[in-house]
């Protein structure tokens, strides 16, 4: 039985504009589908909300290139083979993506007799393994991956944060790389967690970080199998925020040139931007990747009042009022 995982497959291919051919309940050769796929120009089945499609015979669409086929909503691709042999066949780079995994008759299999696959690449997926596609939203050509993961979630503990995962199943697998970014474009590895290898029931795992920025942060998994192929899992977020942890001084302060930001022992990074408004919301003066132990150099003298300084870092932002005297 192939291993499926929880992840969102699409992510691990480029992004790309997919036109759609459109099927509505009904039965379709593998003639009509690559017909309408060349006549669109469409690079995408697309099995409709509602609609019941009947594989009449196999479908290779290898000839119509690399395409995804979609199931929407409580659409459904039916395998019904009657003692025939069904298959869907697909390029390595092609996708089959099921937008419902709560519709457990998104890939219905009805053959009495016969054998229906889906085979992405050369990757075989039987009609037992259709189950575990619809639990993890599709399949790819990536072959077995090392586990099925049946959660994953972050929190605060004190100034740390806690991360917390479960399989539900684990084959062949080795550990896992524990991945934070705070752009999502950026992952540094912070930590390794080792598997436990094989099991058919829940594996409770957890992780701690003791050195994360403030801001918004993501975390994922990677997860390796023990012949070095991987697969990530969704991305989890959580918020460090400093509200509260941040003050000027002097406050109040006659010479604006005197000022400092001051931060948590713990912050270790420059503050991504500091801007000075007046309380009308025009802006006095700002700073891009302001050193937390320099001085706000304001270069023009401030009229009596309250002004608000401004700190966007990471995706936060925090106000602090500062009265000039």
């Amino acid at each position: 039985m192939k291993k499926i995982s929880t992840l969102l497959i699409v992510l691990m291919f480029p992004l790309v504009s997919y036109s759609q051919f459109v099927l509505n309940s009904g039965s379709y050769t593998q003639a009509q589908i690559l017909s309408g796929l060349g006549s669109c120009g469409c690079t995408e089945v697309h099995i409709a909300d509602g609609a019941d499609v009947d594989m009449n015979g196999s479908w290779d669409l290898t000839s119509a290139g690399d395409i995804i086929v979609r199931i929407v909503g409580s659409g459904s691709l039916i395998f019904s083979g009657n003692g025939n042999n069904d298959e869907l066949i697909l390029t390595d780079q092609s996708l089959l993506l099921i937008d419902d995994k709560s519709n457990r008759n998104s890939i219905l299999n009805t053959a009495n007799g016969g054998q229906t696959r889906v085979n992405i690449g050369g990757t075989t997926y039987k009609g037992n393994d259709f189950n575990e596609i619809i639990d993890a939203g599709g399949a790819d050509s990536a072959g077995p991956l090392p586990i099925k993961l049946k959660s994953f979630t972050a929190s605060k503990s004190a100034k740390n944060i806690s991360l917390d995962w479960v399989t539900a199943k684990e084959e062949n697998f080795s550990h896992f790389e524990i991945e934070r970014s705070i752009d999502q474009n950026n992952w540094e590895q912070i930590g390794m967690v080792q598997g436990l290898g094989e099991s058919n029931s829940d594996v409770k795992y957890d992780f701690t970080d003791r050195g994360a920025p403030f801001g918004v942060i993501y975390y994922r998994l990677k997860a390796v199998d023990i012949d070095a192929t991987f697969e990530y899992s969704s991305v989890v977020k959580i918020e460090v925020g400093f509200e509260g942890k941040l003050a000027v001084s002097p406050n109040p302060v006659k010479d604006a040139s005197n000022l400092k930001i001051q931060v948590p022992s713990e912050f270790r990074e420059d503050l991504a931007y500091v801007g000075l408004f007046d309380l009308s919301g025009v802006r006095v003066q700002e700073f891009r990747n302001f050193k937390t132990d320099g001085t706000l150099q304001i270069n023009q003298k401030l009229k009596s009042g309250m002004y608000i300084l401004k700190v966007n870092h990471n995706g936060l932002q925090e106000n602090i009022r500062v009265i000039v005297q």
